[in-house]
């Protein structure tokens, strides 16, 4: 049985990013820590595919949304109890909450330069003057006698 679900949270550590599943693509594991209040409860998310690619830029300490399958894992420590945990499996992962010092870079597109004067573009090599409006003829000659 599998239960859909989406979560807010932020990394314990680093991804790690492995390189082949038994399907043979690429996949990365991380550690979430989600709380509500004082409540914290640490999650296993497996992610795949593209979403993996995402999930390899993330660090320690990133905030993250996740949108999987998720599940109860049972497992007996070292110790010989037994143990439970949340584990999901990731169709989306996206970094959130990128502000302040954590905000991308923007790359600076070229600033085209400002459209030149009249005068300017007359100097230019490649200048041709603008073509008037379809209805204008310049073979009509011009009457010199006022009316």
């Amino acid at each position: 049985m599998t239960i859909e679900c989406a979560f807010f949270g932020f990394l314990a550590s680093d991804t790690e990013v492995r390189r082949t599943s038994q399907a043979g693509k690429r996949w990365a594991c991380l550690r979430v820590g989600v709380s509500k209040d004082d409540d914290m409860q640490w999650v296993s998310v497996a992610v795949f595919g593209k979403a993996a690619e995402t999930a390899a830029e993330l660090k320690k300490g990133d905030r993250c949304y996740c949108e999987g399958s998720i599940k109860l894992d049972a497992w007996r420590g070292n110790d010989g109890v037994e143990r439970h945990g949340l584990a999901v499996t990731s169709f989306t992962i996206e970094k959130t909450h990128q502000i302040g010092r954590n905000k991308p870079k923007r790359k600076r597109q070229k600033r085209e330069e400002p459209p030149a004067s009249g005068r300017e573009r007359a100097h230019r090599r490649d200048y041709r003057p603008s073509v008037g409006s379809a209805g204008l003829n310049d073979d009509i000659p011009f009457s010199t006698e006022v009316r």
